[in-house]
This record gives C-alpha cells, structure tokens and sequence, in this order.
C-alpha cells in the first residue's frame, strides 16, 4: 500500500449527523457453515487447558469449525452431550464477539468441564477469551455431541465417540468431512490434517477519525466519544501486539508505543481484535490510550513493529489518499475483516462501524 509522504494537518470537524431512523438490524449469522471438528475425553499429554487444584489437570474440549465464506458469531448457540434433552443444553454466552467470532475456516475451542483451584465447577462463561461449557465429556456415559442454533434447531452432530482411548482425540478426518476417527494428533484450534495453523499478520482493520457517538467496548460509556483504531489479527494464532508503534504521522514512527509488559492488554487473539483509543491520554486507565487523537480532515495512520518499516497503513482525506475518509460517527475500514479493499461504513445504515468486532 502507497503511503502518502506529504499531507495537510487540519482540525477534526465535527459535521452534524441525521438521526437514524431505525434500529440497524443484526447481521445475518450462517449457523449451519458451523461443524463440530474434533472433542477429547481425556486431554493427558500437553493439554490444552489446566484446571482444577494444583498442578491441574487436562480439560476436555470440543472444536467447532466454520465452513462456510463469511465470519459467524456462534455467541447464543446451544451444545449438549445428550442431545435432546433440553434441560442440559447449555448455551455459548454472548457479549464477546471478539472471542466468539470464528473467521472463515477458522476455529473455536470450547473447554469443557473445567473446575477452579478449589475444585469447583466451572459455570458456563468467558473468561480471558476462554469459552468455558459446564459439563463435560465422558468416554463410557456420553456417546455424541451436538450443537444448535439460539432457536435450538440442530446444526451439527458428532459421530459415536463412546469408548474413545484416554489422551486421543475423536475427529473428522478433514476439517468439515464426512469420515470421523480417532486422530493420531490432536489438534485443538488447528486443521485435523496435522499442518501447523496459519501465524497470520497484523493489520489495521478499522478507524474513526470524528466520533460524537460510539463508544468502545470497555470503556465508560459517559466518557467522551474518542477517536480509535481497530486492529485485526488475520491468523490462526494469537500475537501480542506489545513494543509496537502506532502514529499518525508517517515521519514519526515512533509516536507511540504499545507496552512491553502487559500482555492482557497487547494480546490480539486469532481472528481477533485490539482497539487503540485515540484520545491523547497516552496509556492511562489501564487501557490503550494513544498519545494522539486522529483528525477529522485527514492524515496518517501506520502502525510498526521496529519503528522503522510501516508493517500496514496508509493516508486518508477526502479525495486521491490510500484510505476514504469516512466523516464524523462513520468509520472506515476493510470490506470484510483482513480483505485489500475498504468500504466506509455509516451510522445508521444497514453496515455500521463495529468497534472491536467483525466488519458486516
């Protein structure tokens, strides 16, 4: 992407807006696309995920895959071990889009049956971007396992896994095939063939350079209105973001830097999201305040790794820039999460700016 090497600074301008007319409706989630790919009974041998008292033990797991063209929200769909039984369906908790959203042919991994140090059950939760399901699998009293949409019209349903080998894992041969058996690897938030998922990059995802509206998720909601920056992980694995720069000025790199030191902050899990709030306050509150706020006229926004080569950006204004420039309480941003082309998304339209969550 070209990079603009002279530009015009001028004051955000702050132009009134329409009143919507109308609530935007949600987008539209492809919940058949998902499958279950792949569960374990007993996770032995490099577990995915410890719990219980110390030194903890392996939970067991449920892989969902996303087959189809566009990212879904699995957020209010149901899983149960006794498929149909309703009473003991449990439902995936919304309010984490940027947890529950699987890009696609992407993953999720659903950990089942986790207890705390003290040994007690886990609730069915989101907690440090873990989906955590309150039952759990067993290889001799559970046989299948199956998923639902948020109207509990089935989506998916496993092969017969009773009697599966402790620290083996049960899947589909080929991610979203017909044949299931027993894997020789498990591979938890990966293809079942046995290649290593995609490391993917960082990208800037979306932006609003004039906000009278929006808040971000997180913050106070009375707050005043920032400017941000939507970071988006393309790959199958997290990055931590931590010792980067982010600027607004494509001869100043190093305007400003990500911490080095907290990695639940930095953190950007796969095919998620990471919100630069650009307010000037300059890392305060225990979250990601730039230095600098955005303009609504136009200029620069990079972010840098080494504070030396721009990894992504470009310059944004009103006509001939790398970027549109999307006005007051629109953001601009790609045409689906990590594509080449950018699209300005309108409030009060049928695609809003998402804050921290895909682009519809």
């Amino acid at each position: 992407m070209s990079i603009a090497a002279t530009f015009i600074f001028a004051g955000c301008v702050k132009d009134e807006q329409p009143t919507p007319e109308g609530p935007t409706p949600p987008p539209v989630q492809n919940y058949e696309d998902m499958v279950i790919n792949e569960l374990i009974t007993k996770d032995i041998t490099d577990p995915y995920y410890l719990s219980g008292p110390a030194p903890g033990s392996g939970t067991d797991w449920v892989e969902l895959y996303n087959n189809g063209t566009n990212s879904v929200d699995v957020a209010g769909m149901w899983i149960a071990d006794k498929p149909g039984n309703e009473a003991e369906y449990q439902q995936i908790p919304d309010g984490h889009a940027n947890v529950t959203t699987i890009a696609p042919h992407g993953f999720i991994v659903l950990i089942m049956g986790a207890k705390d140090e003290g040994g007690a059950d886990f609730p069915t939760s989101i907690i440090d971007d873990n989906v955590f399901i309150n039952f759990g699998l067993s290889s001799t009293n559970d046989s299948l396992v199956a998923v639902y949409t948020p109207e509990k019209v089935e989506v998916d349903i496993s092969d017969n896994f009773n009697g599966l080998e402790d620290d083996k894992s049960f899947g589909r041969t080929v991610d979203a095939g017909l044949e299931w058996a027993t894997l020789a690897t498990k591979t938890p938030g990966a293809p079942n063939d046995g290649s290593a998922p995609i490391a993917g990059t960082l990208v800037i995802n979306e932006f609003m350079a004039s906000n009278d509206s929006w808040s971000i998720p997180g913050e106070d909601p009375s707050a005043l209105a920032p400017d941000w920056i939507e970071i988006y992980n393309t790959g199958d694995t997290p990055i931590d973001m931590g010792g980067w720069y982010a600027s607004d000025d494509i001869a100043d790199l190093i305007q400003w830097q990500l911490p080095t030191d907290q990695p639940e902050l930095t953190t950007i899990p796969a095919q998620g999201f990471l919100i630069l709030i650009c307010d000037g306050l300059d890392n305060s509150d225990g979250a990601l305040h730039t230095n600098f706020k955005l303009s609504g006229g136009g200029e620069d926004i990079v972010i840098s790794q080494d504070g030396i080569t721009v990894n992504d950006g470009g310059s944004y204004c009103d006509s001939g820039c790398d970027l549109p420039n999307p006005g007051t309480d629109n953001s601009s941003g790609r045409d689906g999460d990590g594509v080449s082309t950018w699209f300005v998304y309108l409030i009060g339209s049928a695609r809003e700016p998402s804050p921290g969550a895909p682009n519809n």
